[in-house]
């Protein structure tokens, strides 16, 4: 018999002609859909679902210990590619508490323990008192099988800054103990007292890098200057000229490039130790008269109508740096309200210029730069040539916290401030506790102490705080030197589980392979001229009737 002419050669399956070229241009075209619905979806889902092979998170715990109470901060951080280099920075993920999240009513403090840990002095119930709710809520942000490896940072600062060195160890032993009992990895040089210096620098840190004024790796952005203040001292913190020298510089290489800032701390400017300074300018005029018990009556005009308070305040015998608390002398007085703006504006400027009485203040009245006198009064601060190399300054901590009570706008200049706080203060009512005093303190610390009227300044966000550059910094061994030690602790990055690209890749190879193959597609082979296809229970469209 005579062979069949391959150009005349067809498929017979169950009657039906069929042509294996149509069969085979179907089943490629959809696996070549398939595949790129896939990808598609692999590039949609990837950031919810998959993260990089080279990627894993990690927690830090920072408790700022204050002088008027201690707080904490959980950071959550996730490591991104390439973070071994230097000018690399970590990823924020989420902070605990969030002070920005104004659903749940908190903008400020959101968790604290009350007094300041300065004031536990032998005693160790206080001690626990104090930090133990603080690390419990650590604790219920933290994954159980990430706390062996989260880093706690028990940090303190003015408050602490006072005690005698031996009275802040017997504090900080104490709170070693409380620290140890729970499953956080801690070394006892993370449980320490800050110097300003340090407090000052973590503050611009956390500033600039919440910004993202640090994480430009291309081109340098002018920094932010940070104004800080809390309720012992005040920090101010500008980036300066490389060739400007100052005592208060320091040089700073966090993100890609290096900066000069300037870094001061000043002690006895926080709300509490300015207050209590107009007590004693008070005391030594005519306003004050003895009362039952040798106890003295203050009349205050920076308080409201019907205030009364029985008060104690520390009057500091020592001029420097590091008050001594011997040489404290605690003073009992009865506080009344007796409300006078303009009385109030001299007073909270003589304060926030740290002059010696409101009389040589007043002198002053019609001079806006002023300038301040260091702690103890006895040696005039310069401070604005560095601090004016800076344009844009933002107000944090207590100044955060006097506009937030007064709902203040964030962009409020020093004119409609002191409007307001006139319209507040001026009449009989009565005004929640030092309001009136701190409004007018704030704007002569603007604008008579360190004359930076004529600069631009935000009040707050309110959810930057000094912790968080302490996180970054403190914990950089964490990202920068990942399975390295540092203070003869070995820290062990936990990677995230994730599926790697090359495993996705040989997924859809499998898949396509799984498909050609129960739809019977056989490749062209060498001297084989006809392909019958049987039929495929796996590939139904593709079978004919």
């Amino acid at each position: 018999m005579e062979p069949k002419s391959p150009s005349k050669s067809k498929i017979q399956i169950t009657g039906l002609s069929y042509k294996p070229r149509s069969r085979q241009f179907v089943i490629i075209t959809l696996s070549i859909i398939l595949i790129l619905g896939v990808i598609g979806g692999y590039l949609f889902f990837k950031d919810r679902f998959f993260l990089s092979e080279n990627m894993s998170t990690y927690f830090t715990v920072v408790l700022d210990c204050g002088s008027t109470g201690s707080r904490v901060n959980v950071y959550e951080w996730m490591i991104r590619n390439g973070s071994k280099v230097y000018g690399t920075l970590p990823l924020l993920l989420r902070i605990y508490p969030d002070n920005a999240n104004k659903s749940n009513g908190c903008r400020y403090h959101c968790m604290q323990t009350e007094p300041g840990l300065h004031n536990f002095v032998n005693n160790v119930f206080g001690v626990r008192g104090s930090i133990q709710p603080l690390i419990r809520y650590a604790e219920q942000r933290v994954p159980l099988e990430k706390r062996a490896s989260t880093p706690i940072f028990v940090l303190a600062t003015a408050g602490m800054r006072r005690l005698v060195a031996k009275n802040a160890n017997r504090v900080l032993a104490e709170v070693e103990n409380v620290v140890k009992e729970h499953g956080f990895l801690y070394n006892k040089n993370w449980i320490r007292v800050l110097s300003g210096k340090e407090e000052a620098y973590y503050g611009w840190v956390a500033l600039n890098y919440k910004t993202g004024v640090l994480e430009s790796s291309s081109k340098k952005i002018p920094t932010l200057g940070l104004l800080d203040l809390g309720g012992s001292s005040l920090q101010v913190v500008a980036e300066m000229d490389a060739s400007t020298k100052d005592k208060h510089a320091l040089r700073s290489k966090i993100g890609t490039f290096e900066h000069d800032i300037v870094a001061y701390s000043l002690p006895a400017f926080g709300l509490n130790e300015a207050f209590d300074r107009t007590i004693v300018m008070l005391s030594r005029t005519r306003a004050k008269r003895e009362s039952v018990g040798g106890v003295f009556e203050i009349r205050h005009p920076c308080l409201g109508s019907g205030f009364v308070k029985n008060y104690t305040f520390v009057v500091s015998r020592n001029s420097s740096n590091r008050v001594h608390e011997e040489k404290n002398e605690l003073n009992p007085v009865f506080l009344v309200g007796e409300p006078n703006w303009e009385k109030c504006g001299i007073i909270a400027r003589a304060a926030a210029i740290n002059s010696s009485n409101s009389e040589s203040s007043h002198q002053l009245y019609n001079s806006n730069c002023i300038g301040l006198f260091s702690y103890g009064g006895n040696k005039k601060l310069n401070l604005t040539k560095n601090l004016h190399a800076v344009s844009r300054y933002h107000a944090l901590s207590g100044f955060f916290a006097v506009y937030n009570a007064l709902n203040l706008s964030r962009r409020a200049n020093l004119t409609t401030m002191w409007e307001m706080g006139q319209n507040l203060c001026s009449g009989q009512k009565r005004i929640n506790g030092q309001d009136c005093f701190r409004l007018p303190y704030l704007i002569s610390l603007i604008e008579n102490a360190l004359c930076l009227s004529d600069v631009e300044i935000i009040f707050g966000p309110g959810d930057i705080t000094w912790t968080l550059g302490a996180s970054l910094i403190e914990t950089e061994f964490l990202w920068l030197h990942s399975g390295k030690s540092r203070n003869g602790v070995l820290f062990l990055k936990d990677s995230i589980t994730v599926i790697p690209s090359t495993l996705v890749t040989f997924v859809l190879l499998l898949f396509l392979m799984i498909i050609v193959y129960s739809c019977q597609v056989k490749l062209p082979m060498l001297g084989r001229k006809n392909v019958v296809a049987k039929t495929s229970y796996f590939c139904p469209k593709c079978q004919p009737n």
